[in-house]
Formats: structure tokens, C-alpha cells, sequence
């Protein structure tokens, strides 16, 4: 057993599940780079390094037509993750322990690769591996996602990693290594605190302890106490990522792509440079201090390169805008609230048009030909076909500034909730086993006390009288907490 693998087996990572890796998600970005990528629902998804499973998990139960493929060299989590997909019945998914450098996937080909909290944190051969499987494994129009650290953002804290590195070398094990890097950054805390304020170095170590001493324990010991943690800047990356035939598509974060994100006169100053885009997105890394990517890559001959805004009419939308007073078809502008509280006017009637529409079902994801549908309706009149290549550019841009959410699969949330509710099979499992749930939207919702006394007895046979019963809630507090979980889809129909 390599130390590596030791590591994780005594300190296992925690039960996450993480949004940018969803493959609906994927595939909407996969097409808006120009590809044709497989269908979430009819999808072939290898996740490496897939932990205790609960990321894959959350797609198997979620989208019963693909299939599901896990890897990890940790045995523990590799059990704990067939446990639970076998307690949830789900077919579609497997996990095997398997060391990377050794696996051969045969004829295998995946449509979807993920490697979340891999690639900065593994031996060169095994980055080399990684990339190779990528190269090997894709399907031709297949995406990988792969996170990483990364320089500038790194390259600043790594003084302070290499002290805590150097404080807790002697310690025997994981308690007493999280004991001595807590006792180091309690006194920098408040050594920088006596500081006078013309120091600028003690402002920002004093906010880089502050980040590292919130972190639990098994984060804290894994991100910065363990040997291997490896930065690259997104031009080392892509161009390691080249080597093995792979295409940088883009960031799994799109708006971080993007120049309009920035302050207006930089954003000014940076597009004059006429930099090309990788340039130009490592130069917003440095502007933006970046620390950490999700990127997508494929096989050299899968896209263009370009942005296609077209791509949107295919997808499904979700809204971050809510309108804000009346509005007529004649009108000039449209005045909507972001998620923030922010007062924003929209000026392209198709667009206000589809928004307004949108707004009408807030949690759901809806496809664009029935947002147009209801959008036309409320005009009353069909949009040209130059109305609706400017309505999926404005999208596009609108997604960009994260005031609009997209998805290759739709969902709509129940109507109805049940007077005796039940969880669907695998949260019943995950609430028990790992106190979380797993929702539509590819996120974990962490589960306290009452939370998991709830989920316990929402199983088909409890009312909400036993339930308030159960966890001391009242009435109103139940509904609110069962319509939670009816809007995130938590809930079996």
C-alpha cells in the first residue's frame, strides 16, 4: 500500500457531491463548446477517484438509463459505496477498487470521465495515467472533467503550507498533525494581529489562516498537510493535456471564462492586448487570484473551439432572475431582481418575453421550446427567427453573468405533497448512513439533528403530526421543510 493510498484509507474524504461535475450540466456546456455529446440519460460516466461514491450515486438515481462506473484505490470507501448502492437498488452504477496505474479499461468508452480532487494531490505518473485514460477512454464526442489547484492563487499560500508542513513533521498521527497546525495558526493569527497595518503581508496571512482554520479536519490534512499537492497555471495544464491529444474546452465554472466578469476597464484593457483565449483566461487567474479549476477537455477533433449560442435553444433553463413590478409587450425595458436583491433592466422584448415566462416555475428546468411556447403566448405573437438567435446570444450572456442556469435534462418538481411522504430510496439510504441528501440539482444538503430525525420517518407511513412529533417542529415548520424537499427533488412521487 502506497503512502498515498494510506492516507486516504485512515482519513477518508468526506461524503461530497459536486455540481460541476453533473453530467446534464456537462452536456449543456459540451454542446454550447460545439460538440454533440451523449445524452445525460443514455450516458456511459467513469468517475476516478469516486471516494465513498456518493457523487455517482446522486447521478445513478437520478438518471436510471446511464451507466455508472467508480474507481478508487481506497477499499473502505469502494465497500461502503456497493453497500450503498445496493441498499438504494441501483442497477446502473459499480464501483471497483482499482489502482490507476494498472487498470486497463479494454474497449471500454466513457462519454463522461470526472476526476474530482485527483489530479493536484497524485504522483507525475499518475497525472500522466490520468491524462493517458482520457485520451484513451472518451468516447469521440466525450467530455472529462478534471479538477486541480492552481497558480496564481496557490503560489501565495504555499509559505504558509510549508510551515505548517514543517511544524507537524513529527507527528505520530492524524489528530496530533491537526492539534500542531491549529497551534501554528492560532499563534500567526495573533502575532499578524499586533502588526501595524502598513504591513500589508499580515492582512493576507492573517486571511489565508482564517480560510485553512475553518476547514475540517480531514480537509485540513489532505489539502495541506499531506506531500503530495501539486499547482499548475492553466497554460502548464492544457499544454500537459495536449501531449495526450486532449482539447481544452473550457471551465466547468463558465462564468470564470468570461472578460465581461470583470471590472469594465479591465475588462477593456485586457481585450485590447488581443491576447488568445487561453492567454487571456490566464491572465483573469491573475487578476482574479485563482486557486482552483474544473476543466474540460476533449479529444482534439471534437470541436471547433468556438462558443455556439444556437446550441441554447436544445437546452434546459433554470431562473436566477425574478421579475420585478408589471411589464407590456410595448414596453422599453424590463426590470428584474438577481438572486442578490440587484435591480437589473433587460432591454430586448424576446428576451423579457422568455424570462418573465421562465419565472413562473422558479425551481424546475424547463426546455427552451416551452419557455418560447409561453412567451409567445404572452405576447401574442411568434418570434422571427432573428428574435430567437438574439434571445439564445442574450441567454448565453446571461448565463455567463449567472443570472440564468442551464441543464441538458429537464426537471420539474411535484406539484403535490403527499400526506404520508417519502424520501426517494437512495437519500432514505444517504440520510441514514451519511447524513446528507442528494438533490436534483447535483448538490448535498447536510442534514442536523431534527433534519435527520425527520428523514427517519419519511418513509410512507408518518403524517405530520408524527413528524413534529419526532422532531420537536411545529406544524409550519414541518410543511416548510417537506416543501424543501418536494421543490429539490428529495422526494419519491
Amino acid at each position: 500500500m502506497t503512502s498515498v493510498q494510506a492516507g486516504y484509507e485512515n482519513t477518508p474524504y468526506p461524503h461530497y457531491i459536486h455540481p460541476l461535475t453533473d453530467v446534464a450540466r456537462l452536456a449543456a456546456l459540451g454542446q454550447i463548446f460545439g460538440m454533440q455529446p451523449a445524452a445525460p440519460h443514455a450516458a456511459r460516466v467513469l468517475e476516478i477517484g469516486c471516494g465513498a461514491g456518493s457523487n455517482l450515486l446522486a447521478m445513478a438515481a437520478r438518471l436510471p438509463g446511464s451507466q455508472f462506473l467508480g474507481l478508487d484505490f481506497a477499499g473502505p470507501d469502494i465497500v461502503s459505496a456497493s453497500a450503498l448502492a445496493a441498499e438504494a437498488g441501483l442497477k446502473n452504477v459499480e464501483f471497483r477498487q482499482q489502482d490507476l496505474l494498472t487498470w486497463q479499461p479494454g474497449d471500454a468508452r466513457f462519454d463522461y470521465l470526472i476526476a474530482w480532487g485527483v489530479f493536484s494531490w497524485v504522483p507525475n505518473e499518475v497525472k500522466n495515467r490520468l491524462l493517458a485514460l482520457c485520451r484513451e477512454c472518451l468516447a469521440p464526442q466525450g467530455i472529462a472533467c478534471i479538477s486541480y489547484m492552481t497558480y496564481p492563487g496557490c503560489k501565495q499560500s504555499e509559505t504558509l503550507r510549508d510551515l505548517l508542513l514543517m511544524r507537524t513533521a513529527g507527528c505520530a498521527g492524524a489528530s496530533e498533525k491537526i492539534a500542531a497546525a491549529h497551534q501554528t495558526l492560532d499563534f500567526l493569527d495573533r502575532a499578524c494581529a499586533t502588526l501595524p497595518p502598513e504591513m500589508a503581508h499580515a492582512g493576507f496571512l492573517r486571511s489565508e489562516v482564517g480560510r485553512i482554520r475553518q476547514k475540517e479536519g480531514h480537509f485540513l490534512l489532505h489539502d495541506d498537510l499531506e506531500v503530495n499537492r501539486d499547482p499548475f497555471y492553466l497554460l502548464q495544464f492544457t499544454s500537459w493535456a495536449g501531449r495526450h491529444g486532449l482539447r481544452y474546452l473550457g471551465d466547468a465554472e463558465f462564468h470564470a471564462m468570461l472578460l465581461e466578469n470583470l471590472p469594465a476597464e479591465t475588462a477593456r484593457e485586457l481585450a485590447a492586448m488581443k491576447l488568445g483565449h487561453l492567454e487571456t483566461e490566464q491572465m483573469i487567474d491573475y487578476v482574479v487570484n485563482r486557486s482552483f479549476r474544473a476543466t474540460l477537455l476533449a479529444g482534439v477533433e471534437a470541436t471547433d473551439g468556438a462558443l455556439h449560442p444556437e446550441s441554447l435553444a436544445r437546452l434546459c433553463f433554470q431562473a436566477r432572475l425574478q421579475p420585478d413590478g408589471p411589464w407590456q409587450p410595448g414596453d422599453p425595458e424590463g426590470y428584474f431582481l438577481t438572486t442578490g436583491g440587484k435591480r437589473v433592466a433587460l432591454r430586448a422584448p424576446v428576451l423579457i418575453a422568455f424570462l418573465r415566462a421562465l419565472a413562473e416555475h422558479p425551481m424546475a428546468f424547463t426546455p427552451f421550446a416551452e419557455i418560447l411556447r409561453a412567451a409567445q403566448a404572452a405576447v401574442g405573437r411568434e418570434f422571427s427567427d432573428d428574435q430567437k438567435a438574439l434571445l439564445c446570444r442574450k441567454l448565453l450572456s446571461l448565463y455567463g453573468g449567472r443570472n440564468v442556469e442551464i441543464s441538458a435534462s429537464p426537471f420539474l418538481p411535484s406539484a403535490t405533497l403527499h400526506t404520508h411522504p417519502r424520501l426517494t430510496a437512495l437519500n432514505a439510504a444517504l440520510a441514514r448512513q451519511r447524513g446528507i441528501l442528494a438533490t436534483a440539482f447535483q448538490e448535498a444538503a447536510q442534514l442536523g439533528q431534527p433534519e435527520q430525525a425527520c428523514c427517519a420517518r419519511l418513509d410512507g407511513t408518518h403524517g405530520r403530526a408524527e413528524l413534529g412529533a419526532a422532531t420537536g417542529w411545529t406544524g409550519e415548520q414541518v410543511d416548510a421543510f417537506l416543501h424543501v424537499l418536494r421543490r429539490t427533488g428529495c422526494l419519491a412521487g
